[in-house]
């Protein structure tokens, strides 16, 4: 299954190259430029190979996504590369998904996930150690081109693995902040809501006995991991299990301003303010940065707020595409006609996180989760339908069709 090496690849290709700039050769950017750019090739490439490979809506995406950034680029007379891969990645493991075989998936995820409970549990144990083998402060120094100050504390992690103030979960617990095989906290709480996603979407397909250590290993990783927006979004997407029968199938589309509204009543009526490192801190420069834009930032013209954005994402994906091309790729990623109550939970769940990740943080667009969290979508649109219940309403067989070409 070529799909599951690309993913445990995007998954662990910078500890491999961590591990080779502390144990034997100083790295600059070049090679986790050239590795992720390998990924991404593998990846759009791979659907390729597969039978009823067919232009369809996704592909529609990714040209759109070229075509904007080729626009904005002249406009500003501005090319950054990174504009573009970060909306890339949706759509292109989008594509690996759908086109992903069906066989031994859930049990290869299992062990990418005891691969990283197990990095996260040495790091736990032994942090010097996992530091010694690891040196992930002079890993990101090197290949960022900044000065370690900017990205350690005094054990040798990366600078938010400890909080100035307590810990959210169990503050008298004398833990750090945990990085497992992302190297950096804030992804190992992204990869815990990703976890919650597949477990509480896919419980039924997940051998039993695989299932139950998933859930206690992605328990363990929450802890560790300390992040605020994993446990409120993990705690959304579980808050929906019991009412997924009854999802309407465009739910996904409006998750995205739910939360922008929420986020901007949360402010008004709770009295929230900025320049606090707490969740609602967060979310208060989030609104506030709403407040600042210019017609120029709206449109995609003007970056002049781009380094305010690094805590807001919802105001980098505007400011960098412009809020049409940002509010068009959010309804080609989410409208869709889904048939099974699988499919529309995983949407719903998916749309859940992307929007309470985007209103703190731009970390959704790492690859280091996103590919695993785009490839699920995938996949949920490919077992939506090749489900019995579709088939039957369209009155065609699974080898009569193309999912791609049904998921246009």
């Amino acid at each position: 299954m070529p799909e599951m090496q690309i993913l445990w690849a995007a998954a662990l290709f910078n500890l491999l190259l961590c591990f080779v700039d502390t144990n034997a050769l100083r790295l600059s950017p070049l090679p986790v430029m050239a590795a992720e750019a390998a990924i991404l090739a593998a990846a759009f490439f791979l659907p390729f190979t597969r039978p009823g490979r067919a232009p369809g809506r996704f592909d529609a995406l990714l040209l759109l996504m070229v075509i904007s950034w080729l626009f904005f680029a002249i406009l500003r007379q501005q090319i950054d590369p990174k504009y573009l891969r970060d909306v890339a990645i949706m759509p292109i493991f989008v594509l690996l998904g759908l086109h992903s075989r069906t066989e031994g998936f859930h049990p290869r995820l299992f062990w990418l996930h005891m691969v990283i409970v197990a990095f996260a549990l040495w790091e736990a144990l032994d942090v010097q150690g996992f530091v010694r083998v690891f040196s992930i402060a002079d890993y990101f120094a090197h290949t960022r081109g900044s000065d370690s100050q900017d990205w350690w504390v005094d054990s040798g992690l990366y600078l938010s693995a400890v909080r100035p103030e307590a810990r959210f979960l169990f503050p008298d617990l004398a833990l750090h902040r945990l990085s497992s095989v992302f190297l950096e906290p804030v992804s190992l709480g992204n990869y815990v809501v990703i976890a919650t996603i597949w477990l509480a979407g896919w419980w039924r397909q997940i051998p039993r006995t695989m299932a139950w250590v998933a859930v206690a290993g992605t328990l363990f990783l929450l802890v560790g991991s300390d992040s605020r927006m994993a446990t409120v979004a993990c705690l959304a997407i579980l808050a929906a299990l019991p009412v997924k029968r009854f999802i309407p199938r465009l739910a996904p589309v409006f998750v995205a301003p739910v939360v922008i509204a929420a986020m901007v009543l949360a402010v008004v009526l709770l009295g929230l303010e900025t320049g606090l490192d707490t969740f609602g801190g967060r979310i208060a420069h989030a609104v506030e940065l709403f407040h600042d834009f210019t017609l120029a930032n709206w449109a995609g013209l003007a970056l002049d707020k781009l380094k305010a954005a690094e805590d807001a994402g919802f105001g980098y994906l505007i400011m960098v595409h412009s809020l049409p091309v940002a509010a068009t790729i959010w309804i080609l990623l989410f409208r869709r006609e889904l048939r099974t109550v699988e499919g529309r939970y995983m949407h719903l769940a998916i749309a859940i996180y992307v929007a309470l990740n985007l209103t703190v943080s731009w970390s959704i667009f790492s690859i280091k989760t996103a590919a695993l969290l785009w490839f699920m979508l995938g996949r949920s649109i490919r077992e939506d339908e090749e489900a019995p219940e579709a088939i039957a309403a369209n009155g065609a067989s699974v080898a009569q069709r193309s999912p791609l070409r049904s998921a246009t």
